[in-house]
């Protein structure tokens, strides 16, 4: 019997979703399946409930909700120190589109069509490859876990010189933009 009860409480355990704290203040519930959903957790006495947008709630022990893992990570840290990425920093404009890099803030409007699509918030640089002088960067990232990102949006960049980038991040659907350093 006791065999049984652990188990039965391991299980439970294994299929327990991970509530998760972003830095906007929303909180999402890690599934099990790899999923994830935003839920609104409110306390109620001396009780933490998750309410989920489907309208079932669950008690969650408050030590369970944590604060999402926004610290820069040291390759982020490493990254930010390559000349291709100091690059960045500044202002870019091109054909329908616009950057604006500080060290610790990204800012991109894109024409599309009749509408502008917007982005920004911190950004993450992803990946750097000197030989192709390529470097790859996350904007207005919500938490990173690991490998797991939510939010923001990831692009491409080719470093022609110090004056003139590429933003090859739609290059498969033959869209790319020439952007120049705004003085």
């Amino acid at each position: 019997m006791r065999a049984l009860f652990f188990l039965f409480s391991m299980v439970l355990l294994l299929f327990a979703g991970e509530y998760i704290t972003l830095d906007n203040g929303k909180v999402i519930l890690l599934k099990p399946d790899g999923t994830w959903q935003e839920v609104k957790v409110v306390k109620k006495g001396s009780e933490t409930i998750a309410i989920k947008p489907d309208g079932t709630w669950e008690k969650v022990d408050a030590r369970k909700v944590e604060a999402a893992n926004k610290l820069e990570t040291a390759v982020d840290r490493k990254y930010k120190d390559e000349p291709l990425v100091k690059t960045l920093i500044g202002k870019w404009r091109g054909d329908g589109i616009y950057y604006e890099f500080t060290s610790d803030h990204a800012f991109m409007k894109l024409n599309e069509g009749h509408s502008k699509r917007t982005i920004e918030g911190k950004w993450i640089v992803e990946k750097v490859d000197p030989a192709k002088k390529i470097v790859v960067v996350n904007i207005g990232e919500g938490a990173r876990l690991g490998f797991l990102t939510f939010g923001g949006d990831i692009r491409k960049f080719r470093i022609l010189d110090d004056h003139t980038i590429e933003d090859i991040t739609s290059k498969l659907d033959g869209k790319v933009y020439t952007l120049t350093k705004v003085q």
